[in-house]
């Protein structure tokens, strides 16, 4: 536990407990940490007899998630759509926006411009080391590696009972931002975390079945035409790159929503001999997103290449998302490349 999180968990509580609407979201393509944490802080507020509001965000529902407890009351919108010129509400009827796992505001959405009403709390709590302290109250903790171990972490020092329900989202939070417990920044205090929350959720090998075989006939197939588009780049091949756009989706039935549960960066860096891993795919037109991974972040930390590229994450594991026209955004793409890795020319 950090000094900084010990420094800001009062603050922290002290607003969720003056709260009586708390707004939440996730980010942009949502994975286990960012799904997790916010049902976790949601099942703690309406244990709290707080009223709790998780938006899907951007992206569409994660469907692979649907075991998570409390997957069911996610709301399907993104923050644009809850004005009330959306049929929706004010954002300034909230009291507090927790703001979980997203690093910067431009992942709240990228549909519109993001304001803040100047009544309403805001509260970041983040791992990523790119991240922009954006809200009033700012716990950016980069030497974590998942934002439900800055959570389980805070929940100990505000005396919450680890139920199951929380406990089992923040048990998966924490086991796939560490791929399992390989990724760096994976210290012993994380496993006496984990080993804290498979003790409040003894299902916790059904959680991991669930996440290893929750696939759908269409990730199959996407993964199919994934791993077949594979391009190679840079001196001696070492970038491994599979970009796809819509049209690629159409042409063989695929949906944007069949790219959810699965990280092709993933698989490309667990090939000896390529450093980076890297996946494009276009989501809608004019936006495509931008997800890198590497086997060997001291030497080719990839948040250099993402912060070139408009975005941000991890050493080990990071991502953008870049607005403009898929072609374009591939170019780009290996522009930056060269320039921020020369080694690979």
């Amino acid at each position: 536990m950090t000094d900084q999180v010990k420094k800001l968990a009062p603050e922290i509580w002290r607003v969720v407990q003056a709260a009586r609407r708390v707004l939440l979201i996730l980010h942009p393509k949502p994975d286990p940490d960012s799904v997790g944490s916010n049902l976790a802080f949601c099942h703690l507020l309406r244990g709290l007899g707080k009223e709790a509001t998780l938006l899907k965000g951007d992206s569409p529902m994660p469907g692979y998630l649907s075991f998570l407890p409390g997957y069911e009351t996610i709301v399907p919108k993104n923050y644009l759509e809850i004005y009330p010129a959306s049929g929706g509400v004010d954002p300034a009827d909230f009291d507090l926006f927790l703001v979980l796992d997203l690093a910067e505001p431009g992942r709240i959405s990228h549909l519109g411009e993001v304001k803040f009403p100047s009544g309403l709390k805001t509260v970041l709590i983040d791992h990523h080391k790119t991240a922009t302290p954006f809200c009033q109250i700012n716990l950016i903790a980069p030497d974590y590696p998942a934002t439900a171990q800055i959570l389980f972490d805070l929940f100990k020092l505000w005396s919450i009972a680890l139920t199951p329900e929380i406990a089992a989202c923040l048990f998966v939070g924490l086991y796939t931002d560490t791929g399992g417990f390989q990724y760096p920044r994976t210290t012993s205090a994380t496993f006496l975390a984990a080993a804290k929350l498979a003790a409040a959720a003894p299902n916790f090998p059904e959680l991991i079945f669930q996440l290893e075989n929750n696939n759908s006939p269409g990730l199959i197939r996407f993964q199919g035409l994934a791993l077949s588009s594979i391009e190679l780049f840079g001196r001696e091949e070492k970038v491994a790159l599979v970009a796809l756009s819509l049209d690629d989706l159409r042409r063989h039935n695929l949906r944007v929503e069949d790219t959810q549960g699965v990280s092709i960066a993933n698989i490309l860096k667990s090939v000896k001999g390529w450093a980076i891993g890297a996946e494009m795919i276009e989501r809608e037109p004019g936006l495509v997103t931008l997800s890198l991974r590497t086997r060997d972040p001291k030497r080719f930390d990839v948040s250099r290449l993402a912060v070139a590229l408009g975005g941000g994450g991890h050493p080990a594991a990071a991502g953008a998302a870049l607005k403009m026209p898929f072609a374009g955004a591939k170019e780009l793409f290996l522009q930056k490349l060269g320039e921020t890795y020369p080694e690979f020319q």
